[in-house]
């Protein structure tokens, strides 16, 4: 491995060492993050910047317009973003807070690169990510472009940047999932046994 892949490979490990969990919270969840602050209240989420200044508002519904509420919130530094779990909703939703977003677009679009179909502003805009069910908590580890959630008794792995679960772990509580090093590269350990189950997380295929 050369310097510079043991490098990222501690960064990734640092990480992991310190993982974020999004989890029910006592009062209206918020978060204070780059200088703005994202609310919950009864049926809505608000973000105002440093001075109490409302910049956005949006109703917590799904796409179909059936109503939730936020359970938590969940900051994605490297992202520029946040992430919101919803109680009673099969959506994760993620709010980028980055002025140079890319912007959203809705539906299928033939090639986003020739700017085709109908696009929102991604700067505080509102990425949907459809599920089969709604989670009850979310966890980040080492990368942030996808995301552990805990759906039932099982795991699923939510990819922010294409939008859907790319896969589902049977029976892994995600409190207990931890990334570790193995042969020179990092392995998804599924419990806290000795020796742990491994997923490989480049396939998301169990490891012997």
């Amino acid at each position: 491995m050369t310097s510079l892949g043991r490098r990222r490979l501690c960064q990734l490990l640092a990480c992991a060492a310190l993982p974020l969990q999004a989890q029910p919270t006592t009062g209206p969840p918020s978060l204070g993050v780059a200088g703005f602050l994202l609310l919950a209240q009864p049926g809505q989420l608000s973000l105002s910047d440093s001075e109490g200044r409302l910049l956005k508002r949006w109703p917590v519904a799904d796409a179909q317009g059936r109503t939730g509420s936020v359970r938590a919130l969940l900051s994605l530094p490297s992202r520029r973003s946040v992430a919101v779990l919803l109680e009673g909703l099969a959506e994760l939703w993620e709010i980028s807070l980055d002025p140079a977003a890319e912007p959203l677009y809705r539906g299928l679009v033939h090639d986003y690169r020739m700017g085709e179909g109908l696009a929102e502003p991604g700067y505080l805009g509102l990425r949907r990510t459809p599920l089969a069910r709604p989670l009850s908590q979310l966890r980040q580890l080492g990368r942030e472009d996808w995301l552990l959630g805990q759906q039932g008794p099982d795991a699923v792995v939510v990819h922010l940047n294409v939008r859907r679960p790319i896969a589902v772990l049977p029976a892994v509580d995600i409190a207990q999932a931890r990334l570790i090093e193995r042969g020179g590269r990092l392995v998804l350990a599924l419990d806290s046994a000795e020796p742990p189950r491994l997923m490989d997380i480049r396939r998301w295929q169990p490891l012997p």
